[in-house]
């Protein structure tokens, strides 16, 4: 069991970081929630994305592609970063018929996905000029959580007594890029820049697009940034059934903005989910009795959710 694993490891190092734990529960190749519990193509497990709503999201996502892909003359070859059950990936491809589809994600290719390529690394992405999209994916990379005491910064660890793990908290040297009040959190997530640095080599031009639950750095702070979803539920027992609880943390915009320019690209914006679907005509998009989809992307996820625009211009 994975809630072994993690015991054996905190005996041996006396605490484990926050952002070791979250690697644990979510990609261990045993027991990690994305690598062998949400695998299925069931929808309503734990959580359901807006690519299972409704194909009319995928369909949106699509249609705007297209008129981008023609503004700025760019080939239809889209690479999609974590594509989960293949259902943004199927939408998009019926709908605009690219050049070529790439998924990059971690878990199994779905078998009743057609007409997609499926791979595991950045590594094996030949340098392009097209579109990147993305729908909840940099959520999922690790976080920490830095909390404000007294004025000083304090990183949240993991420990164990008798079989039961808790939470404690260390001192942190490191800087977080939101100031945040005191007894605030901010989860900073780590790994971002390494990916984008080694995206910006793959993608020589072209249009990165990305939609995530999150906000700015005003809007976030001082609320509670991580989540943890089990059974289409939060809860807080996460510690009691590692493996099992997704965990997740929302995410800075001004962060991702000022990371994804820091690695070459150019943000052209980051407005609400909602916002973008009704620019972009998703009334077309909606089946027959779809108002009830409709209503969960556009005013339940449509104000938690913003999406970000960027460019990336031909390197010189």
């Amino acid at each position: 069991m994975l809630k072994e694993k993690i015991v054996k490891e905190i005996r041996k190092k006396g605490f484990i970081t926050f952002d070791r734990f979250v690697e644990l529960c979510l990609y261990d190749e045993e027991f990690g929630y994305y690598t062998k519990k949400r695998t299925g193509t069931s929808l309503g497990e734990d959580f359901v994305t807006a690519p299972e709503v409704s194909e009319s999201f995928g369909k949106t996502v699509a249609s705007y592609l297209r008129e981008r892909a023609i503004e700025l003359s760019l080939p239809l070859k889209i690479l999609e970063l974590g594509g989960g059950k293949g259902f943004l990936a199927k939408d998009i491809v019926e709908t605009l018929n690219p050049e070529s589809y790439t998924v990059l994600e971690v878990r199994e290719k779905p078998e009743w996905l057609k007409g997609v390529n499926w791979i595991k690394s950045l590594k094996e992405v030949e340098p392009f000029e097209g579109i990147v999209v993305s729908n909840e994916f940099f959520d999922a990379f690790l976080f920490k959580r830095i909390k404000n005491i007294k004025g000083e910064l304090r990183e949240v660890v993991v420990k164990e007594k008798n079989g039961k793990l808790y939470e404690d908290m260390i001192s942190f040297s490191g800087k977080i890029p939101c100031k945040i009040g005191e007894g605030e959190e901010y989860c900073l997530f780590t790994g971002w820049k390494e990916f984008l640095r080694e995206l910006s080599k793959k993608l020589k031009r072209g249009l990165f697009i990305t939609f995530d639950y999150g906000g700015r750095c005003r809007e976030i702070s001082g609320r509670k940034s991580f989540k943890a979803f089990r059974k289409n539920r939060l809860v807080e027992d996460y510690l009691k059934y590692p493996g099992e609880t997704d965990l997740t943390a929302l995410v800075d915009f001004d962060y991702l903005s000022s990371t994804l320019e820091e690695t070459g690209f150019t943000v052209e914006r980051v407005t609400y989910q909602s916002s973008f679907l009704l620019e972009n005509g998703i009334e077309k998009f909606l089946e027959p009795g779809g108002a009830p989809q409709a209503l969960m992307l556009l005013v339940d996820m449509g104000r938690k959710f913003k999406v970000l625009e960027a460019t990336r211009a031909r390197s010189r």
